[in-house]
């Protein structure tokens, strides 16, 4: 019996070592589809972080559009407001010099009145010097000491 219950001893130890080799195995199995769908995820993951980060900087991209479109939008209109108005300041300019031309004209036909325009040749002679380019400037200096 002693050679019969090693004999079963063993077996049950040979039966043990079996249910124990495949309950590792299975675990081994099973661990290594768990740790492949882990590293699955991963990548799933780092590929969704990065169409996150991509995603962020579309929208930051079209957000900045956006605000260089808008101000275009409001520079083009201060342009055009700006155009009218300059336009508008023209034509008044225009009509009041026609208007100061006909007036000067017809004083100058009137024997019995005399008009003083020193003092607006003064004004223009000082604007000229104001508006001329440095050429026209040195030019005028150089004119000026030659006649003296």
């Amino acid at each position: 019996m002693a050679t019969s219950d090693g004999t079963a001893a063993e077996a049950g130890n040979g039966s043990e070592s079996t249910v124990d080799y495949q309950i590792e195995e299975l675990i081994d199995r099973r661990t290594e589809e768990i740790e492949g769908r882990i590293d699955e995820l991963e990548e799933e993951l780092a590929d969704v972080e990065d169409y996150a980060r991509i995603s962020l900087g579309e929208r930051r991209v079209k957000g900045n559009e956006a605000n260089i479109s808008e101000f275009s939008e409001s520079l083009t209109d201060f342009a055009d407001r700006m155009f009218t108005k300059t336009n508008a300041l023209e034509s008044q300019l225009q009509v009041q010099t026609l208007l100061l031309a006909e007036l000067l004209e017809a004083l100058a036909e009137a024997d019995d009145v005399e008009v003083d325009v020193s003092d607006v040749k003064r004004y223009q002679e000082d604007q000229i010097v104001m508006s001329a380019s440095p050429d026209q400037r040195l030019e005028e200096a150089i004119e000026a000491l030659s006649e003296d």
